[in-house]
């Protein structure tokens, strides 16, 4: 959810500056979120990038929620850096220094806000803005709208995952790298469908349903596969699916697509926990791609893989894997 909140920051006459401001609603006071987010032996319960790298060494020092308090991370994968509590204002604000030393140096100013705010059933809430201001080099420009949609997916998830944390006391979700595995090929029927990636959830999720209804025979695998997604544009392109290893005998029916996916080499990252948590699946997948240096197979598009179902685990043992077909 974006917020109209805007703060200014100095950009020099060689780069170009940058801010962006996601926002949540926490069902607890302000004091109990704002405690939370000062408290940096907290993060690693709902940060956006330790569960990408859960053995990545982190260091707290000094009080939480006061000035100077600190945390250095130094991540294989999601590189090191360090955030420093520049700013309290008590029940409204908390400000940090943000700084990166690799995979690149940068240095960037966030915000936390706090506003107290009241539930339709009359209960205590606090709306959470956290806030970014950035500068990329000049030569750099054509960068900026990525940066900012690649930072605001982070942001979302990173605050999703602290909402359930404050009102839980924890977090559904877990990512483990499996590596390059040999991907069995499939077939596949289902309905493909264009969205925003924000109406995924409404758009995808009757598909699975609607295979049942149409007495589609039962498959091998549940899949998604996800034809296109422009974080910058923040459209996608899906179809939800039933697969089978072998080609299927039935009759399509008119309105489904039918389609095919070879046998591929392919980096398996397995989520387990709520779907409402498969970005960071994802989101650890692509790292690692890029961290790896693996190039996509071309022509075969990614996808996922859903292991089980809600119908027979709990939530938090909902186990999705997400594929990225790569060249061998």
């Amino acid at each position: 959810m974006r917020s109209d909140n805007k703060i200014k920051s100095g950009v020099s006459m060689f780069s170009i500056g940058f801010s962006l401001t996601r926002s949540i609603t926490v069902n607890r006071p302000v004091s109990e979120v704002m405690a939370i987010v000062g408290d940096f032996n907290q993060w690693n319960a709902w940060s956006p990038w330790i569960i990408q790298e859960p053995s990545c060494p982190v260091t707290v020092t000094g009080e939480p929620s006061k000035e100077n308090h600190k945390q250095h991370w130094d991540g294989e994968r999601i590189g090191s850096g360090q955030m420093i509590l520049t700013e309290v204002i008590a029940d409204k604000q908390l400000s940090y220094d943000l700084e990166f030393f690799k995979p690149w140096k940068s240095k960037s100013k966030t915000q936390f806000t706090f506003e107290a705010i009241t539930t339709e059933s009359g209960e205590e809430a606090t709306k959470v803005n956290w806030l970014m201001q950035g500068s990329l080099p000049f030569f750099l420009f054509f960068m900026k709208k990525m940066m900012i949609a690649f930072i605001s997916f982070d942001y979302d998830r990173g605050l999703n995952m602290l909402q359930e944390y404050i009102e839980t006391g924890s977090v559904q979700s877990s990512v483990e790298i499996q590596g390059i595995k040999k991907q069995k090929g499939f077939h596949y029927v289902g309905f493909r469908h264009k969205c925003n990636i924000e109406d995924i959830k409404q758009v995808m999720g009757p598909c699975f349903q609607q295979l049942i209804d149409e007495k589609v025979p039962l498959p091998d695998m549940m899949v998604t596969i996800s034809h296109k997604f422009d974080f910058v544009t923040g459209e996608c392109e899906l179809t939800g699916a039933f697969a089978y290893f072998n080609k299927p005998s039935f009759d399509v029916p008119t309105n489904m697509v039918f389609g095919e996916i070879p046998e591929h080499d392919g980096l398996q990252v397995d989520h387990t926990g709520s779907y409402n948590y498969l970005s960071n699946g994802w989101a650890t997948a692509k790292g690692y791609q890029q961290y790896a240096k693996l190039k996509s197979l071309k022509g075969v598009a990614d996808y996922e893989v859903y292991r089980n179902s809600p119908k027979s685990v709990a939530e938090e043992e909902l186990l999705t894997s997400i594929i990225l077909p790569v060249k061998s």
